[in-house]
C-alpha cells in the first residue's frame, strides 16, 4: 500500500494589519490632489470671485473660504509658481483666460472691416456714439454729450465710473463691461477718456509692482483688450489721453499710462487726442487759460487734476473738431 497523501494545508489569507481597501486609498489621495490644487490656484479662484462673480450670499460664502486659502499660499510663495503656470496656460492676472480677440503676437496691420461710420448722418439715421470714461471722463462726457446731441443727428449714450482704472478689475471690470456696452448699445464711434487711476501696482495674481516690465506687459495687454472689443465690427474709437496734473511726481507717474495708451491706439488705429494740445498748451499745468477773450478757470484747484466746466466745455468743442476733421464726420 501507498502512504496517504498528507492533506495541503490551505493558506489563511494575510491580513493586512487595517490598510483601508484600495478605492479608500484612491479617494484619499484624488481629495489631496483637489486640496493642493485649491491651493496652488487659491488667488486665481478668489480673483474669479471677484471680477466674475453675482454679488450675493454664494459669492460671500466662496469668499469666506478662499481668503484664508490665499493667505497660506502668498505665505507660502505658492502663489508665484502658479502664476507661471496660469501665464503659460494664457491666464491673465485678472483671473480667467484671455479674450480670444486679442492677438498674443500679432496686432492688426491694417482696417480689419469697412468702417461703418456714415459719413453724413441724419435724423432718421443718427450716428450712435457711445461715451466711457473715469472720473475725469466724466468731466468731458456731459459737455461733449450735450454738444453732440444738439446736432440733431446724434444718439449718445455714456457710461462713466468715477474711481476706476484699467489696472484694477477687481474694483469695476471695464473689460466686461465696454463687451456689455457694445452688445447693448452697438455703437458706431466710441470715445473714451480714463486712466488717472491706473498709477498702482496691479494687485494680482500675480502682485506686479507699478510701471516694472510685467507691469507695462499687463496694463498693455488689459488696454489692447479694451482697443480690440471696441473696434470688432469696424467701430471707430477717438481715445482722450489723461492730461498733465499739478502734481509733478503723479504726473510722472501718468506719464507710463498715457504712453502705454498711446502706443496701443497706433496699434489698434484708434484716433488718438492729445488733450494737453487744448488744456496744457505749454506742455505744462495751467489752472488758468483764455476762454473766449477772458481768463477763465479750467482745472478744479483742490486736486489739480480734475476740469472745471471751462476746462471742460474748451476740451469737448476740441473733440467736437476732432471728430469732424480726423474722423471726417459732418456733424
Amino acid at each position: 500500500m501507498q502512504p496517504a497523501r498528507p492533506t495541503p494545508m490551505r493558506q489563511r489569507p494575510a491580513r493586512h494589519g487595517g490598510k483601508k481597501p484600495s478605492w479608500q486609498r484612491t479617494g484619499v489621495v484624488l481629495l489631496c490632489g483637489f486640496l493642493v490644487w485649491v491651493l496652488l490656484d487659491a488667488t486665481v479662484l478668489q480673483r474669479n470671485a471677484i471680477v466674475l462673480g453675482q454679488q450675493g450670499s454664494r459669492q460671500t460664502a466662496a469668499l469666506d473660504i478662499l481668503d484664508p486659502l490665499v493667505r497660506i499660499a502668498r505665505a507660502l510663495h505658492l502663489d508665484s509658481a502658479a502664476a507661471g503656470l496660469n501665464e503659460s496656460l494664457g491666464r491673465t492676472a485678472e483671473g480667467g483666460f484671455v479674450y480670444r480677440t486679442v492677438p498674443s503676437t500679432t496686432r492688426p496691420v491694417g482696417p480689419t472691416t469697412t468702417t461703418t461710420l456714415p459719413r453724413v448722418p441724419t435724423a432718421r439715421h443718427r450716428l450712435r456714439v457711445l461715451i466711457i470714461g473715469d472720473s475725469i471722463g466724466e468731466d468731458l462726457a456731459f459737455p461733449l454729450q450735450n454738444d453732440l446731441t444738439a446736432t440733431g443727428v446724434v444718439a449718445v449714450n455714456v457710461d462713466a465710473r468715477i474711481d476706476t482704472g484699467l489696472n484694477n478689475l477687481a474694483y469695476f471690470n471695464w473689460v466686461k463691461e465696454l463687451r456689455g456696452d457694445v452688445f447693448a448699445d452697438r455703437p458706431q464711434l466710441i470715445i473714451g477718456m480714463m486712466g488717472v487711476n491706473d498709477f498702482h501696482s496691479f494687485i494680482g495674481p500675480p502682485s506686479l509692482p507699478f510701471n516694472t516690465r510685467a507691469w507695462r506687459a499687463q496694463y498693455q495687454r488689459t488696454v489692447a483688450t479694451m482697443f480690440s472689443i471696441g473696434t470688432q465690427g469696424g467701430t471707430k474709437i477717438l481715445w482722450v489721453s489723461v492730461p498733465i496734473i499739478q502734481d509733478k511726481g503723479l504726473n510722472g507717474l501718468l506719464q507710463a499710462v498715457r504712453d502705454l495708451q498711446h502706443k496701443e491706439a497706433r496699434l489698434w488705429h484708434v484716433d488718438y487726442f492729445n488733450s494737453d494740445s487744448v488744456l496744457s498748451p505749454h506742455d505744462r499745468y495751467t489752472a488758468y487759460l483764455r476762454v473766449g477773450g477772458q481768463l477763465a478757470l479750467v482745472r478744479v484747484p483742490s486736486d489739480g487734476i480734475h476740469l472745471e466746466p471751462a476746462g471742460a466745455d474748451l476740451l469737448a468743442n476740441a473733440v467736437m473738431r476732432a471728430i469732424r476733421t480726423d474722423l471726417h464726420l459732418r456733424l
